[in-house]
């Protein structure tokens, strides 16, 4: 008998597909989702390392800039700024694991995804808040010594600074709100089944 070659040059069978494959194709977006997950999350885990880093290691720095005068409050690192930090990495390290299993079409990623809108946005509106109190500190310290170098970056009344600001409050409208809000609709009131996110009736935990 002769042998039959398949398009690939390959003897014996021709390619052969999964009926499940066929009927049940899994959908596309939980890789476009997870892999947004898994860049927000690394960029939670870096940037918040390195902040963190930095806040122990900045004094360090600032004190010849001081000029003798005394530390300004709002630069200390307290207990709320720790908790926060340390949190926020929690979070970060958990959007990232999120984004992995949403890549994958592991149904978890649901919860994990509400999980983290349920707790993301809180944090970040404690974290607006404490930052806005500290830099209501900042801005007191430079009334009460005016004639710092680096008293002026601290006036509200200066340009760079209220261009701060505005940026900060557009990040914390953005990100801080937008992304937790966004993950809370999407896997609270949109994808809600596990078959939405596997391609299929059973599932894969």
């Amino acid at each position: 008998m002769d042998e039959q070659y398949t398009s690939e040059g390959e003897t014996g069978a021709t390619e052969q597909w999964e009926p499940d494959e066929l009927m049940n194709p899994r959908p596309k977006w939980p890789k476009v989702i997870g892999v947004i997950s898994i860049l927000f999350g690394t960029l939670g885990l870096t940037c918040g390392g390195i902040g963190l880093a930095w806040a122990g290691i900045a004094p360090g720095f600032l004190e010849q800039a001081l000029e003798g005068d005394p530390f300004p409050d709002g630069m200390k690192m307290h207990a709320v700024d720790y908790a926060i930090g340390g949190l926020g990495l929690l979070l970060a390290l958990l959007l990232l694991v999120a984004g992995i299993t949403c890549v994958t079409h592991r149904p978890i990623t649901r919860v994990m995804h509400i999980a983290y809108g349920c707790f993301g946005f809180p944090l970040s509106i404690w974290s607006y808040l404490n930052q806005m109190a500290k830099q209501e500190a900042l801005q007191q310290w430079a009334q009460d010594y005016p004639n710092n170098p680096i008293a002026q970056g601290m006036d509200p009344s200066n340009p760079a600074a209220a261009v701060g600001q505005i940026i900060g409050l557009v990040v914390f409208v953005l990100l801080g709100l937008g992304i937790p809000a966004f993950y809370l609709v999407w896997f609270g009131l949109i994808k809600t089944r596990p078959e939405q996110i596997t391609g299929d009736e059973e599932g894969i935990y």
